[in-house]
């Protein structure tokens, strides 16, 4: 039924749920696990100035991508640790919702999992969804996954 499927993963507190659910269903489907990781263009464009609180934006930057690094080895040695194959993906500067379905649809992507905060009100309106954004969009089956705030 699922032969890739994709996990976005940004390092949201609570993702642990996310990603046990992706690598089970990469184990149960015999699929193998693509780990995407976006760095955020809006944060990028928050350092648009030559130094972010005293700190140069290279570095800013530089920080940014090891945090994603760090982001995708960490789901990758969990997803080799159950017997998942896993491919990984680092974009550089993108908006995630359609870094999203750019990958998904060029790597033919079967099911993206992707993990929700289920913000309301004036935090949703200010800081928007990735997952909603992906559900309203994808042309895959969505599975979204309510984060636990507690992991």
């Amino acid at each position: 039924m699922y032969d890739r499927i994709l996990l976005p993963t940004d390092g949201s507190d609570g993702t642990k749920t996310a990603i046990e659910q992706a690598i089970g269903h990469a184990q149960t489907y015999d699929a193998e696990l693509h780990v995407l990781h976006v760095i955020d263009q809006s944060a990028v464009e928050l350092t648009a100035t030559p130094t972010v609180k005293g700190v140069p934006t290279d570095v800013v930057h530089e920080q940014l991508d090891e945090q994603g690094q760090a982001l995708v080895r960490e789901v990758t040695k969990e997803a080799n640790n159950a017997g998942v194959p896993t491919t990984t993906e680092i974009v550089e500067y993108g908006r995630p919702h359609e870094e999203i379905q750019s990958y998904a649809t060029e790597e033919d992507i079967d099911l993206i999992v992707i993990g929700t905060h289920g913000r309301s009100g004036l935090n949703r309106q200010l800081l928007g969804s990735v997952a909603e954004k992906v559900v309203r969009t994808a042309e895959v089956p969505i599975l979204a996954v309510q984060l636990d705030e507690t992991d």
